[in-house]
């Protein structure tokens, strides 16, 4: 449990938008203390950091919590026990643990359902244990080589790519955040679409010669930091000089930033994978 202003730091969402999104929208009851502070848990920072991001994508707040409502409403009852029991296993650092935990996830139901509703919510407690102290460092990164293995592991039981021109996916140089556009290749190749994974940290001039080699159709990378923004923008004007038929879409928290002409693939991986791979396929 934190404090509304440890909320407020976590979150970056200033204390006196919290008591007005509290106050005009419900989506968010924190606790009380005896002293009548409030307290706010995991999941209600989950909830403040989603719909931080719905907002910064244009929707109203109104609108915002709207959608933070429909999405707590369609959480399957045992995911937060499930959620608790990885973070408890990584603040131990028990791997096997954490795994299972992972597996049985993905054992549930399909794919897309696992992504977006139960693996990017728990990656984002994940982030909020590790700011609060309550997993490690060392606890951060073996998550992110577990979900990184069993996402390669889908990616890979998809079975060989269309032969059709492919989307490349991948991080431009600076940016290591991979695990959300590991999750959307999957989903791109499940939905039926050629997709080629370069990974994180690629230089301009390397991704620009992968589109020129495979003949691809279009780009996709990710945002996930404000700072992240002017990195897509430059391997966006290099893709730009040299193929300026190919669009580059953008996905992550912050794709708002993005450069001007690129696509914006919000917020959900399984829908935008699906409407990406539609459209291609429409061409």
């Amino acid at each position: 449990m934190v404090t509304i202003s440890q909320a407020a730091q976590l979150t970056g969402v200033a204390e006196h938008t919290l008591r007005a999104w509290e106050r005009r929208y419900g989506v968010f009851r924190p606790l009380r203390t005896r002293s009548g502070y409030r307290v706010y848990d995991d999941a209600l920072l989950y909830r403040i950091r989603t719909m931080k991001e719905l907002v910064s994508t244009g929707l109203s707040p109104r609108q915002a919590s709207d959608e933070v409502s429909r999405l707590a409403a369609s959480t399957t009852v045992g995911e937060p026990d499930a959620i608790a029991e990885l973070i408890e296993a990584l603040s131990r650092l028990d791997v096997t643990a954490a795994k299972r935990v992972i597996d049985e996830q993905f054992a549930l139901r399909s794919y897309e359902a696992v992504v977006d509703d139960w693996l990017m919510p728990a990656m984002v407690r994940v982030g909020t244990a590790w700011a609060s102290g309550v997993i490690s460092e060392a606890g951060e990164h073996l998550v992110a080589n577990v979900v990184m293995r069993r996402l390669a592991a889908a990616f890979d039981a998809v079975g060989p790519n269309p032969s059709t021109p492919p989307v490349i996916v991948g991080a431009p140089s600076g940016i290591t955040h991979e695990l959300g556009l590991m999750a959307f290749a999957v989903a791109l190749r499940r939905a039926g679409a050629a997709t080629i994974y370069l990974g994180s940290d690629v230089p301009p001039a390397a991704w620009s010669d992968a589109v020129g080699a495979t003949g691809a159709a279009m780009s996709v990378t990710a945002i996930p930091r404000r700072a992240d923004g002017r990195r897509v923008a430059a391997l966006h004007e290099r893709l730009r000089a040299d193929h300026p038929d190919v669009p580059l879409a953008v996905g992550g928290q912050f794709q708002h930033l993005g450069p001007p002409g690129c696509v914006r693939l919000g917020h959900r991986i399984a829908p935008a994978a699906r409407d990406l791979a539609h459209g291609l396929a429409g061409r």
